[in-house]
């Protein structure tokens, strides 16, 4: 039924809504809207299946809408970070939505040509970057997946996922990694900062570490100092992308010069 579709697919269709337009804001108001509408048409009508495409379908149409609408008629949808919006789209989909090229076309409107030939040209810009493994710090699970996804698509792997210090200490005991994605503040008062001190107690080293915040004029210039990095969010692939990869290229160079 449709109440199922919805709960399974909520998280992904979130992360592909904050990634595209850059907002998680309306990001999370347009999903809503779009589940709203859905359910409503559902209990009027005959309870109708709906397949995650579907509820994709959905959700694209209305973030190219808000795109459009933001553009003032489309100028600014040239390029959004160096992709253009199809690009966008594609590289989305199949990476949040695990979907196949076909899917992507009926999701988008796109004919499966101009998918294909999308993806080729960006799946080995992505897939370029060094891969490293990387422990995240996150409580929230949404946001975890997003990260792990983001990591993925950077190129990396995921060499674990924590939501709490306890959780990234032991993950640190067993797992193999070279950089820490890390939130700033995690739930009941506890530090991403102090787990990754402690990490690092733990390890004997000093690993390069990326915070991220949703809070960023919090951070004070000498936090933003110690850190390998800073992400602010909502963030994108690229952003990730260029976080880790600075980071790590910052401790190589320390390394060598040592």
């Amino acid at each position: 039924m449709i109440f199922k579709a919805v709960s399974e697919a909520l998280p992904s269709l979130r992360s592909y809504a904050h990634l595209l337009i850059e907002d998680t804001v309306a990001g999370d108001e347009i999903v809503g809207h779009v589940l709203k509408d859905l359910v409503y048409d559902d209990e009027t009508s005959e309870c109708q299946e709906v397949s995650r495409e579907d509820l994709f379908q959905s959700v694209d149409a209305r973030l190219l809408n808000h795109l459009q609408a933001m553009s003032d008629g489309g100028a600014a949808l040239e390029t959004l970070r160096g992709l253009t919006l199809y690009e966008r789209r594609c590289l989305l989909l199949t990476a949040i939505g695990r979907f196949e090229p076909c899917q992507v076309a009926r999701i988008t409107g796109i004919s499966l040509g101009t998918v294909e030939y999308v993806l080729n040209r960006v799946r080995p810009i992505v897939s370029a970057a060094r891969c490293t493994g990387v422990l995240i710090i996150e409580d929230e699970p949404h946001m975890a997946e997003l990260l792990g996804v983001l990591v993925e698509q950077s190129g990396h792997h995921v060499a674990g996922i924590a939501h709490t210090l306890d959780e990234a200490v032991e993950l640190a005991r067993s797992k193999q990694f070279e950089l820490i994605l890390s939130d700033i503040q995690l739930h009941h008062s506890e530090s991403g900062k102090d787990a990754v001190q402690k990490i690092c107690c733990l390890v004997g080293w000093r690993i390069p570490t990326v915070y991220i915040t949703a809070h960023p004029e919090r951070v004070s210039p000498e936090e933003a100092a110690q850190a390998d990095g800073l992400i602010s969010k909502p963030f994108d692939i690229w952003r990730v992308r260029e976080a880790i990869d600075g980071a790590l290229g910052r401790a190589t160079a320390h390394q060598q010069a040592g």
